[in-house]
């Protein structure tokens, strides 16, 4: 009993050791296809990569890992890029150096078409800093807005950024015809009302993959009560909803099974 007691404390701390210092340094790659009849063949192989939850914390760790992020986003030359907030740490205090550092990185990113972002609860503490990053680093903000993005014909598809839910219906553009919709949204909360609408497909983030992941288990730490999505995809109603595991780390710097990700998805029909 003693030594499987040793042994077991030892797993223990060779566990936490590897989630602190190794696992929240990596950064992978989540590939997608996204397969749909709705989607206008101009938009067949159209790539879009997604980031989420940078969480900035002006530690070396977190800049290098920040920057390897844009490195990897850049080489896949992405159509579309799409951020779903939480760029900031509520926690953390910022100067004007961390603005423009942030500002400096992601005006780096490089998408043929457009960069997307929605608004985090951590960027709420820092609203209007937020806004200004991502107007100089070249993003369209989508705060309860949408907009209809055209590609090589003039069949469009319809995209909405959401910061809750409550005009949803209202963000359904209805004075130019389309088939495909897709909605980015922060927290995969509310996910009903969303997909009630007919919504294709549905980019969020905020979980962090549930810290700790187990197969057939998935994430296990709930950043929101009872919240069944926390990562990877999911089919809800008719709706596809895909998670970003993020970047960063809110209150302590711990992952496990769980690597930092960005996820890439092509369009096919």
């Amino acid at each position: 009993m003693k030594k499987f007691l040793i042994f077991f404390t030892l797993f223990v701390i060779l566990v936490f050791l590897y989630g602190h210092y190794i696992e929240v340094n990596f950064l992978t790659t989540h590939k997608y296809t996204i397969k749909d009849n709705d989607i206008p063949n101009s938009f067949k192989e159209l790539k879009i990569v997604q980031f989420s939850d940078v969480l900035y914390t002006k530690e070396k760790n977190s800049q290098k890992l920040f920057e390897k992020a844009i490195k990897k986003i850049n080489a896949e030359n992405a159509d579309i890029i799409i951020f779903n907030g939480d760029l900031f740490n509520k926690d953390i205090k910022y100067n004007e150096n961390d603005y423009n550092y942030l500002k400096k990185e992601l005006k780096k990113l490089e998408a043929s078409l457009y960069k997307y972002a929605v608004i985090g609860d951590n960027d709420q503490k820092f609203i209007e800093k937020y806004k200004d990053i991502l107007y100089e680093a070249d993003f369209t903000l989508l705060d309860n807005e949408s907009t209809l993005l055209f590609y090589k014909d003039e069949t469009p598809i319809n995209i909405i950024g959401l910061s809750d839910t409550s005009n949803i219906s209202e963000l359904m553009q209805k004075d130019v015809a389309y088939k495909y919709s897709l909605a980015i949204i922060h927290k995969p909360l509310n996910i009903d009302k969303i997909t009630e609408k007919n919504i294709h497909t549905i980019f969020c983030g905020h979980t962090l993959g549930g810290i700790i992941e187990l197969p057939y288990i998935g994430g296990l730490i709930k950043k929101d009560k009872g919240s069944i999505y926390t990562n990877g995809y999911y089919k809800v109603n008719n709706s596809n909803l895909y998670i970003s595991n993020g970047l960063g780390y809110e209150k302590f710097n711990f992952r496990l099974f769980n690597v930092p990700s960005i996820n890439v998805y092509q369009f096919a029909n």
